[in-house]
């Protein structure tokens, strides 16, 4: 499921995009993985490094 977290956010922003949490969790969240889901794959994501945080808004490793 990260891996498809990752293709949805992936679709919605550039990799040198910085977006907020909460945008982040309104795309998975439109894409029908819930609230709490969304904030599990968000951790997984940053934690297998696909994503990097910076000044508290998240990016997409390239």
């Amino acid at each position: 499921m990260a891996e498809e977290a990752l293709t949805h956010l992936r679709g919605r922003f550039e990799p040198d995009e910085s977006f907020t949490y909460e945008q982040a969790k309104h795309v998975l969240r439109t894409h029908d993985m819930g609230h709490l889901l969304a904030d599990d794959l968000l951790e997984t994501l940053l934690l297998r490094g696909y994503l990097y945080e910076v000044d508290d808004d998240l990016r997409i490793t390239e």
